[in-house]
């Protein structure tokens, strides 16, 4: 019985991550941000406020791929000006 709620807290733990991983930069760090603004922000008091903290400090951070390359600063008007050809 123990095995069992310990393998099945393996696979949630490891689902949660490849969901994570693979989901796209912008959607990650908007739902990082939704939640610690659910949690009430890092003001909040308590173990949600270090959470809050937690997921803010994640939500700006680098992670690797494509969030790191400089196109990702870019607002979307840079972006459009940038693929306009001629320029």
């Amino acid at each position: 019985m123990l095995e069992s709620i310990l393998v099945g807290l393996i696979v949630a733990a490891a689902t949660a991550y490849a969901a994570w991983a693979l989901t796209p930069a912008v959607s990650r760090n908007r739902f990082a941000a939704r939640l610690a603004q659910g949690l009430g922000g890092p003001a909040a008091a308590g173990v949600r406020g270090r959470v809050a903290s937690w997921l803010q400090r994640g939500w700006q951070a680098p992670v690797g791929g494509c969030s790191d390359c400089p196109a990702n600063t870019l607002t979307p008007a840079e972006r459009v000006q940038q693929k306009k050809p001629g320029k």
